[in-house]
């Protein structure tokens, strides 16, 4: 019997060795097979020591104790026998549905067995139960190690470390088998188990050697597995991103392509815009100057009235010209906004002088009312905008009728605005601005000829400079045109 308690200790060490050493590796290692294995030899370990109470030397009730945990430790180390074994074997539901069904009866029967077991021993003590349910332990142990010798062979070929799964259990299954067939026998006729023991406990020893050689294996071989993995993501990556380099270098060659195009586009438009500005509008100017002079030199009335006309259209043309020059670049080039505070009196005062001749051609009055001196603005721009509002306001305003260049302060905001007393205009029209394809022109009070590109200029410059243009006509009682910007 010192020898049955020399070798129980013995093994005792051995198997608590394992246990922590398989322990530590899956802290380490995160991998849950190292984990159902340390269960696996915890609750071997455990289940081996209790022989050392069982026997009596610590007194009836640690022996009483330990008896009734041997239960407990054996269905320990049966939950982590079946767990080892489905994550070993990849059994899952996909790929093995009724082996799937079954390890999990039996992990469920693992559990609730312990469960009832201490229930009753700490409740009614029911002899008959406490045999029944150690009978029932019994039964699931054998069976767990039917299944998993069942398992083995199912799965023999499916991945290359099934294969060495049986030969590295099989000690373990020899010496489980014995040992399940040893405690029956042993509840039933008197024999001696101590040999028996013995060599189940050299066949988990050499068991456990083999597994702990056998995992570091499998990991070594999930390792090469991950790197040829790897290897091959890296070379589709590298696939990929040849292709997706090949498709931009396509994409910016027709880019260059398209901006070649639009460098010829735009000096054939630069050309097209000097011969407007060189051939068209220069010689139209020199021709109104030249027209001057003869009407200085006429004396009869019939032939003033002819160069009148004549001198009404060439400032029709010089004044379309000069529409869609402004037009054209707004809308082709871009226009660069250079923001200053602008003197609005002596803005106004400039308009007022450029138009001064065409207003005394109607005996227009232009009055100025300055009622905020200063904006933050492009100052061209606001010209440009104060120009066509103006000469919009004299074409469509009766003779002896008078025009207002305004500006007022409020708390938030700076209008700026042009108001005659005119004809009006009609509404819809200005709405529907934005959506025309062509300037729509008009005549004057006097039949003059509009170019229609002038509102599109004031819109387009005044919304550049942050601003908003918007019209108040009433027919028959003239026109607003009234620029609003936020103070900034």
């Amino acid at each position: 019997m010192e020898v049955r308690y020399i070798s129980t200790i013995v093994f005792t060490a051995i198997f608590s060795v394992f246990g922590i050493y398989h322990l530590l590796s899956f802290l380490v290692l995160k991998h849950r097979i190292l984990l159902y294995y340390a269960i696996l030899i915890f609750g071997l370990t455990l289940h081996w020591s209790l022989y050392l109470f069982i026997e009596g030397r610590f007194g009836p009730n640690i022996a009483n104790i330990a008896y009734h945990a041997s239960l407990v430790t054996a269905m320990l180390t049966t939950f982590g026998l079946l767990k080892f074994t489905e994550n070993y074997l990849n059994i899952d539901k996909e790929g093995n549905p009724r082996l799937f069904k079954i390890y999990n009866l039996l992990i469920l029967l693992v559990i609730v067995i312990p469960v009832l077991h201490i229930l009753n021993i700490l409740t009614v003590i029911n002899p008959l139960l406490s045999e029944i349910l150690e009978l029932l332990a019994a039964c699931t142990a054998l069976v767990t190690l039917i299944l998993n010798i069942v398992s083995g062979f199912l799965l023999f070929k499916t991945k290359k470390f099934n294969t060495y799964y049986l030969y590295a259990n099989t000690p373990l299954l020899i010496s489980g088998v014995l040992y399940v067939v040893t405690w029956f026998l042993m509840n039933h006729f008197p024999i001696n188990t101590g040999f028996i023991v013995l060599v189940s406990a050299i066949l988990i020893t050499l068991q456990l050697i083999l597994f702990s050689i056998l995992i570091g294996f499998k990991f070594k071989f999930l390792e090469d597995e991950n790197i040829k993995m790897q290897v091959a993501a890296n070379e589709l990556l590298k696939i990929e991103v040849d292709k997706q380099t090949e498709n931009l270098q396509i994409a910016k060659q027709k880019l260059e392509d398209q901006n070649g195009e639009l460098v010829k586009v735009n000096k054939l438009k630069n050309k097209l815009f000097s011969l407007i500005t060189h051939d068209v509008r220069a010689p139209l100017i020199n021709l109104g100057q030249m027209v001057d002079i003869i009407e200085s030199e006429f004396v009869n009335e019939d032939m003033k009235k002819l160069t009148g006309k004549l001198k009404s259209d060439i400032s029709y043309k010089i004044t379309m010209v000069n529409g869609l020059l402004q037009w054209s670049y707004n809308q082709l080039e871009g226009v660069q906004l250079n923001k200053e505070k602008c003197d609005l009196q002596s803005i106004f005062s400039t308009i007022k002088k450029e138009f001064e001749k065409m207003a005394m051609d109607k005996q227009i009055d232009i009055s100025l009312d300055t009622g905020c001196e200063t904006l933050l603005i492009d100052k061209n721009m606001l010209l440009v905008v104060l120009r066509n509002l103006t000469s919009n306001a004299i074409k469509f305003s009766e003779n002896g009728q008078k025009v207002v260049i305004w500006s007022n302060c409020f708390s938030g905001a700076i209008e700026v605005g042009v108001k005659d007393f005119g004809v009006g205009m009609d509404m819809d029209w200005y709405e529907n601005l934005e959506q025309r394809d062509a300037p729509k022109t008009s005549l004057g009070t006097d039949g003059e000829k509009g170019t229609g590109f002038g509102l599109i200029i004031a819109k387009d410059f005044t919304e550049m400079n942050g601003g908003t243009l918007r019209c108040e006509s009433t027919k028959g009682a003239g026109t607003n045109f009234i620029m609003r910007f936020v103070k900034e």
